[in-house]
């Protein structure tokens, strides 16, 4: 026996692969699309595969990029403010504290993402 063979060559196909749905369509469905405005749909209809649909990018693309800049500036906001109110003043039970802080990140990361998720699907941000 010998070991698998695993190459890695990127290709422009596997990329057209990769966001269209596979679907065997008659020539005769095929021809009635008109001609094939790039080079994804041709490398689609060369191998007798349709795209299902239009997808709806931009505004997930948009909601992604909500929540990747509003919880990344939060966290940096938030994180400045509680670090630098640690280092200077006298916070009751800061010992305490900072171990609950530091505690959170041996969590399993599922236990805060879904959470997270639930909030952002109440505030329409999921798709």
């Amino acid at each position: 026996a010998y070991p698998p063979k695993i190459l890695f060559q990127p290709s422009l196909e596997g990329y057209c692969n990769l966001f269209s749905t596979r679907t065997r369509q008659t020539p005769e469905y095929i021809n009635a699309l008109g001609p094939a405005t790039g080079i994804c749909d041709e490398t689609v209809r060369k191998r007798n595969m349709v795209i299902a649909g239009a997808s709806n990018f931009m505004p997930r693309f948009v909601n992604s990029l909500i929540i990747a800049f509003g919880s990344t500036f939060c966290a940096v906001f938030l994180g400045t403010l509680s670090a630098y109110g640690f280092s200077r003043f006298k916070v009751p039970l800061a010992d305490d504290l900072l171990f609950f802080i530091l505690s959170t990140r041996m969590m399993p990361p599922i236990a805060v993402a879904i959470p997270i998720y639930l909030m952002y699907r109440e505030l329409g941000l999921s798709d």
